[in-house]
């Protein structure tokens, strides 16, 4: 919830087609035995190319043969000692590193990987002994691979339970580059490695005490406000942290986040829109169609599912919200083939299973859904009983009183569901006689378990909590209470 968006999953490639595909033929004449020469840059661009196509094997089979083109090569055993790293062979990486380490004794990349190969091996005092030597030679990288060195620096510091030690060692990167997020994103790690959520909001209320325009100070005392279940505060100070800079898109993110688990889908889809900073921010085109379905707008819904298409095939999320959309718009069969997608790859995923037994309802095919859960009790009862009372919601729509009673019947002998068993009878009876006697009833449950509640009143009598007033103005009162304690 808290991390930053970035939507580009694989690096772009910055080489011409041309020049992979013909280094790539050269390649296979490698492979058949022939003997083949190689230029440094095209033993570099298979070797980026068979990283970025994870094929470790090639990639290890390139460079020995660049180290056998270019002996002692410092680049070349970088790349190596990177691949057994990669593969958990942290002893021979070792031994490949020191061997570079000891042709060129001042390359800070060396000692980098130097100190990341002994973290691995949980060498934690020669680590730390490389990573200083790693950021002394380092004056004339760029700013990347310095940052670079002080993230891995301070991880194994807070890591170890030097946290003191490792803010220290990040605000002194902070000095030298005071917007970089990924160094307060670090400061935030290594309070919560902790668990010292208040020590941070302290910390960063000091921060912001000598620097009131610090929208990175902001933006992390409003994470750790949320982690401390403080949304008021939170909102906040991602406010603030938007106003000190209207390029803040995590903050507008994290806006949207908590006013869409607040059930105030306008302002969420007002803050997500602020969010877009750039062609690779495809996440919030999810989260807005979230919300449009939220308020019943399969139509707006599929408008900004489409804007994020690119990410059809690496989130299921995706599918299974094209597929309510059309549930939405009481198009059933449309929505059906996007949920099976998801429910075939992943049998244990809930909402595409929900999404086909709510399209069989629709359809009417009830025999289906007896069908699917009959299966279900044999092949994965457990899905059943995390998620009973959402086919109890199913069974209870569609009628299948048989299937429903069973159901009841068997959260009722778990006493831990007790209250929540009461919850759903009350709504049930409430749905069948709306009297203002049953409503008081209902309302009383968001005293005692507000969130179960309003997820109850949801499943089970949609018509009082979206059409009902009286009980939307309740559950705004109850929600500003929670977030108050």
């Amino acid at each position: 919830m808290f991390d930053e968006f970035d939507d580009s999953e694989f690096p772009i490639d910055d080489y011409n087609q041309g020049d992979i595909e013909e280094s790539l033929l050269k390649f296979k004449q490698l492979s058949n035995d022939q003997s083949i020469f190689f230029s440094e840059e095209e033993i570099e661009l298979l070797s980026y190319h068979f990283f970025l196509t994870n094929k470790p094997k090639n990639q290890l089979m390139i460079i020995n043969h660049g180290l056998y083109l270019f002996p002692n090569k410092v680049d070349f055993l970088v790349e190596k000692a990177s691949i057994f790293s990669l593969d958990n062979e942290y002893k021979q990486a070792l031994d490949i590193i020191r061997l570079a380490k000891s042709l060129e004794p001042y390359n800070c990349m060396v000692h980098k990987m130097e100190g990341e190969i002994l973290t691995d091996l949980e060498k934690f005092d020669e680590a730390e002994e490389s990573f200083i030597l790693a950021l002394e030679y380092s004056q004339f990288e760029e700013q990347e691979f310095i940052v670079d060195i002080y993230i891995n620096y301070a991880q194994l510091l807070s890591q170890n339970g030097q946290l003191e030690k490792a803010n220290r060692l990040i605000e002194r990167a902070i000095k030298k580059y005071p917007d970089d997020e990924t160094l307060y994103n670090q400061l935030s790690l290594n309070f919560i490695s902790g668990g010292q959520y208040q020590q941070a909001v302290d910390y960063f209320k000091q921060k912001i005490d000598a620097d009131p325009y610090s929208h990175l100070s902001w933006f992390h005392l409003g994470r750790f406000y949320e982690l401390t279940n403080r949304q008021s505060l939170a909102l906040s100070a991602y406010e603030y942290s938007g106003l000190a800079n209207k390029d803040s898109k995590n903050s507008f993110f994290s806006m949207g986040s908590l006013y869409e688990s607040r059930n105030d889908y306008q302002k969420a889809i007002e803050n997500y829109k602020l969010s877009f900073k750039d062609d690779n921010d495809l996440y919030p085109y999810i989260c807005i169609a979230r919300c449009y379905l939220a308020v019943e707008n399969g139509e707006m819904a599929r408008m900004f599912l489409k804007k994020a298409v690119k990410l059809e095939d690496m989130l299921p999320e995706y599918h299974y919200l094209m597929g309510f959309s059309y549930l939405t718009d009481k198009q059933p069969l449309k929505g059906l083939p996007f949920f099976r997608k998801v429910y075939k790859d992943d049998p244990d995923d809930f909402s595409a299973l929900k999404g086909i037994l709510t399209c069989y309802s629709e359809l009417e095919r009830y025999a289906d859904i007896d069908e699917h859960y009959q299966s279900l009790k044999k092949s994965n009862k457990d899905i059943i009983t995390a998620n009973w009372k959402d086919f109890a919601s199913i069974f209870y729509h569609s009628e299948l009183d048989e299937l429903l009673d069973e159901i009841l019947t068997e959260a009722k002998k778990n006493a831990e569901l007790t209250e929540e068993l009461n919850g759903v009878l009350d709504a049930i009876k409430y749905d069948q006689e709306p009297s203002e006697k049953n409503k008081e009833t209902v309302i009383s449950h968001l005293i005692h378990n507000f969130d179960d509640a309003v997820e109850t009143v949801k499943l089970f009598c949609p018509e009082l909590y979206y059409d009902d007033e009286e009980f939307k103005k309740l559950i705004k009162i109850y929600q500003n209470d929670k977030d108050e304690q």
